[in-house]
């Protein structure tokens, strides 16, 4: 049956899906360009997932934002429930890293793509950093979505 809460609830999960599963591809294959060494590839792929990250991923993170509380109003469920507290860390912490930590790793990493000759070992401590950044907010995203799941309680 199509109600109010489905549309949010569609809405909500699809925001979701677009934002975490294109963060993670981009994620990957920044990865995978960046140990080729191809400058002039990188520092293009790098401009696309900045776009990305500003056009897709911000959009979909605050139509999640909007749509789950409004969920959890409609369902009763409160806002204290531990799952829905955490979601709103999960929420908390895409956007403080992703303003701070992706945003300048990246930043520092296009500037050493955009030279045409360079310091390949600082191009890939710099590829290394965006990583290790990139899997910290994908294991809190994927947490996230796992207590959506299970709904655990404490």
């Amino acid at each position: 049956m199509l109600n109010a809460y489905g549309v949010l609830k569609f809405l909500h999960v699809l925001s979701v899906v677009v934002w975490v599963g294109g963060v993670t591809g981009l994620s990957v294959v920044t990865w995978r360009v960046s140990g080729e060494r191809n400058r002039e590839v990188l520092a293009a792929l790098l401009g696309q997932a900045t776009s990305f990250g500003r056009r897709i991923v911000g959009p979909a993170s605050f139509i999640v934002l909007l749509t789950g509380p409004k969920m959890v109003g409609m369902e009763h469920i409160g806002f204290g429930t531990f799952w829905v507290l955490w979601g709103f860390g999960g929420l908390t912490a895409h956007f403080w890293i992703g303003a701070t930590a992706l945003r300048r790793r990246t930043s520092a990493l296009l500037q050493l793509s955009s030279t045409a000759q360079g310091d390949d070992d600082a191009l890939l401590l710099a590829a290394r950093k965006l990583w290790s950044a990139q899997l910290i907010y994908l294991a809190i995203m994927a947490a996230v979505v796992a207590a959506m799941v299970l709904k655990p309680t404490l």
